[in-house]
């Protein structure tokens, strides 16, 4: 039993994913004025994933340290630190937060929790699907799936993919890529029946109808099977059955039909019906001027038009940047306006080499689109140093196959 300990903290960040890791980031290099104020930020895992990325680890295309940062490395040479610790309670009336290592005390704290997997009550689906919402979730996805290459003797394997958003899509394309390249050269006698389940009347029903056709076509060619209007109603270890009545049959099935939010689980007040912080304009917790809430768990509204906005990494991204300004200009006792989210437009790769740019009024499609996706990413990770090596590794990779090395984590440690 670990022992508890009372920690205290300037300025607590709680949650390293994407609005976490902004705002500590841009608040770090703000707070280089201000010699006596130090950041704590706290998650329970000692890196920061980005999530975007992770179908790509999942399916070989990437290596898993090209999304993932140690946070250790974030902090070092730093005045500020890092606790590897699990949230349990958040008190912003106390200003006290309850972790798995103890109590930490804070004068500002800004809660970048997050959300999880939303399975939707549906049976077996949480004990028998694979995600990609974490670099675990890949990583057991990618283990999965070589393994069950490797012992399926000669019948086509069923990868079912509940979902048509941006993930399932995502998925479905990395997924057709390996099967029509890498697998007829690592595997040749080895066959992926590749379906991709919508509840909806269509893939993809947030982006343009243009944007619609064009990656149905793509998809459709690449062998991937669509159907719409068509809801998972159970899973098992080997079969999905359907909302029409048929039962398929499922080696594997990935579940990224939605996700939700968990602010009930760590408040007792502050959060609306669906589990979401409400805040301010300015991203504060109604009646707490010290705590903050952003990115997915955060129930954010636009000022003029009440319309609240999307539960995007982009968003979490600019979210982060404006606490970090907020808490910043704050100490120099200087108003900041009201958070204002604008898109500057979507990027969706469908498999290697082919993408899907959205970028204000105007649609890219193909390998060009893929690349500015790419580009976008390096530029997002900190360290020259690391932008070098991620582009010299996916170069490298280009000119050969993807990693199909799996290592069984679980079966290792029994068998120590």
């Amino acid at each position: 039993m670990k022992k508890q300990h009372h920690m205290t903290a300037d300025i607590l960040i709680l949650g390293a994913g994407i609005g976490g890791y902004e705002t500590f980031r841009s608040l770090a290099k703000r707070l280089k004025k201000f010699q006596d104020r130090r950041i704590t930020i706290v998650d329970k895992n000692n890196y920061f994933t980005f999530v975007p990325m992770l179908h790509e680890a999942a399916t070989g295309s990437i290596e898993p340290t090209h999304c993932a940062i140690p946070l250790r490395a974030l902090v070092a040479g730093t005045p500020h630190t890092f606790c590897k610790a699990s949230i349990e309670k958040i008190d912003p009336a106390k200003k006290i937060v309850h972790t798995s290592l103890g109590t930490i005390s804070y004068n500002v704290c800004v809660i970048a929790l997050g959300s999880t997997t939303n399975y939707f009550h549906t049976p077996g689906a949480k004990e028998h699907s694979e995600h990609v919402r974490t670099l675990d979730g890949a990583m057991h996805l990618k283990h999965t799936f070589i393994d069950t290459i490797e012992t399926c003797g000669d019948e086509p394997v069923s990868l079912n993919i509940v979902g048509g958003g941006y993930t399932g899509i995502e998925v479905a394309g990395q997924y057709a890529d390996l099967a029509k390249k890498d697998l007829k050269k690592l595997y040749p006698h080895k066959k992926i029946v590749i379906r991709i389940l919508q509840a909806g009347d269509t893939i993809l029903p947030y982006m343009p109808i243009k944007v619609q056709k064009k990656v149905t076509k793509k998809l459709t060619q690449e062998g991937v099977l669509i159907d719409t209007q068509t809801k998972v109603t159970k899973v098992t270890k080997q079969s999905i059955t359907l909302s029409d009545g048929r039962t398929l049959p499922s080696d594997i099935t990935i579940w990224t039909a939605g996700f939700e939010t968990e602010g009930k689980t760590f408040l007792k007040t502050g959060t609306n019906d669906h589990g979401r912080v409400s805040v301010t304009g300015e991203l504060l917790m109604e009646g707490y001027d010290h705590t903050y809430a952003l990115g997915d768990i955060a129930h954010i509204q636009d000022p003029k038009t009440n319309i609240a906005y999307p539960q995007l990494a982009e968003a979490a991204y600019h979210e982060g940047q404006y606490a970090a300004k907020h808490i910043a200009r704050s100490l120099k006792h200087k108003h900041t306006g009201p958070f204002r989210f604008h898109s500057k437009g979507q990027l969706m790769p469908v498999g290697d080499w082919y993408g899907v740019a959205q970028i204000g009024p105007f649609l890219l499609f193909g390998k060009l689109a893929w690349w500015i996706r790419r580009t976008v990413y390096v530029l997002f990770m900190p360290g020259f140093l690391r932008k070098i090596r991620i582009v010299f590794d996916w170069t490298i990779h280009s000119f050969g196959v993807r990693d199909v090395i799996s290592v069984d984590v679980a079966n290792v440690e029994k068998r120590m």
